[in-house]
């Protein structure tokens, strides 16, 4: 458990200066269906982006919530840290975050706000939350929904498609991010990502990309993400044919006893 008497650690690595011109911040971090966290990785690789800063704080833990370092493929190891990405080939310069993980509670208004900080000294003049919205009905799965901060902002998201949401809650650093934008006065929108959050959900990654590269003009070559969903797909068959197989052998009394999604 968090002492909250304890002050926290955030430090700040800039690795160089990147060039940017009124970028929009774009937030990406795990969440539901992981959707933002994979539309901003899909970037990255696309255009192979390098960080340009690095955040690491005590609010940033493992993701089974201790302390420690991560251990890579080679042996080597780091702390949990947020990243930022200077985008430049858009016609709207954007700065990508992203992370394996998101800051503890505690933690989160503190981070967001010195990573908007960071944003605003290199002329950050909008936010863009990147997450998943939850629903239950396959037909949704890769359907936009969007909020935002400004009217005159709603009829840009209706252009592009996007439904309106004008109910419930955005939570975690995807909607601390919204609130903090909000309070600078930031031009600020959510895109929501339609998807059942049960694992890594790119297709609802690509409804946002799909929304988002509309937004800041972009040219996105989706050919990988494209083979990518397939193959998912794929994967999700078979282990459904193999439970399929499977659920007439087990136990009347133990049919329906675990409810826990199912992870990819």
């Amino acid at each position: 458990m968090e002492d909250e008497n304890m002050p926290a650690w955030i430090k700040i690595n800039i690795i160089r200066e990147p060039k940017l011109d009124r970028p929009a911040l774009i937030q990406g971090l795990p969440g539901l269906g992981f959707v933002g966290k994979l539309a901003v990785s899909y970037l990255i690789d696309e255009f192979k982006l390098k960080p340009f800063a690095e955040i690491y704080s005590s609010y940033l833990v493992l993701p089974d919530g201790n302390t420690g370092v991560q251990i890579r493929e080679d042996g080597t190891y780091y702390l949990p840290r947020i990243e930022l990405y200077d985008l430049n080939q858009s016609r709207k310069h954007a700065i990508l975050m992203t992370g394996e993980v998101q800051p503890t509670v505690h933690g989160q208004y503190e981070i967001v706000s010195r990573i908007l900080d960071l944003a605003q000294k290199y002329g950050c003049d909008m936010v863009i939350a990147l997450g998943g919205f939850q629903t239950v009905l396959e037909k949704e799965i890769g359907k936009v929904y969007g909020v935002f901060n400004a009217y005159s902002l709603e009829e840009t998201l209706k252009e592009l498609g996007v439904q309106v949401t004008r109910s419930g809650a955005i939570t975690g650093a995807c909607g601390v991010i919204l609130g903090l934008g909000n309070q600078r006065a930031l031009p600020s929108i959510g895109l929501l990502g339609a998807t059942r959050g049960e694992y890594p959900d790119m297709e609802a990654a690509r409804g946002v990309l799909k929304t988002l590269t509309k937004l800041i003009g972009l040219e996105l070559n989706f050919e990988r993400l494209e083979k990518e969903i397939e193959e998912l797909k794929a994967k999700i068959e078979a282990i459904k044919r193999i439970q399929a197989e499977a659920y007439p052998r087990v136990a009347p009394e133990r049919r329906g006893a675990d409810k826990a999604p199912f992870y990819i």
